[in-house]
């Protein structure tokens, strides 16, 4: 299994902690040279810092399969490994989704949730594309409160 990281997913995110909306926006793009194809039980992660309430979040898709096999869910998981945050799979996308066979936007349904710490946002490869042609892009488009840390 690999965890495969969108281009800001190691990049400090800033956190304001007063309340203010925020979207966090980032990309991962598949292909040579790139993140390669991922296979299955792999990881897409994006980084949402500690302290966001996320609301929104939905994954705009290029074509990323030349055939029709790529599926994957989506959850989180704490950046920190030694962390007590249970991590979950299937948290924002039940496993089976889609979209990523011919392209689309996947708008995902969930209780908005607090991490109290960073997270990666994680597709979870279910089965990998049979092929990938050129460089497709998946966009996470983020949307919550910036509330800061409680301490």
């Amino acid at each position: 299994m690999a965890s495969l990281k969108a281009q800001r997913a190691t990049s400090p995110a800033i956190m304001a902690n007063d309340g203010r909306s925020v979207y966090i926006l980032d990309k991962a793009v598949l292909g040579a040279g790139q993140l390669g194809t991922p296979a299955a039980a792999d990881t897409i992660d994006f980084l949402v810092p500690g302290g966001t309430r996320l609301a929104e979040l939905a994954f705009q898709l290029d074509d990323c399969d030349t055939g029709a096999a790529f599926v994957f869910s989506v959850g989180y998981r704490p950046v920190n490994s030694a962390s007590a945050l249970a991590p979950s799979s299937n948290y924002f996308a039940a496993a089976g989704q889609t979209v990523g066979q011919a392209g689309g936007r996947l708008t995902c349904a969930f209780k908005p949730i607090k991490f109290e710490e960073d997270v990666f946002i994680q597709m979870v490869v279910g089965t990998g594309p049979a092929g990938i042609s050129a460089n497709p892009e998946i966009y996470m488009i983020a949307g919550g409160n910036m509330e800061g840390i409680a301490r």
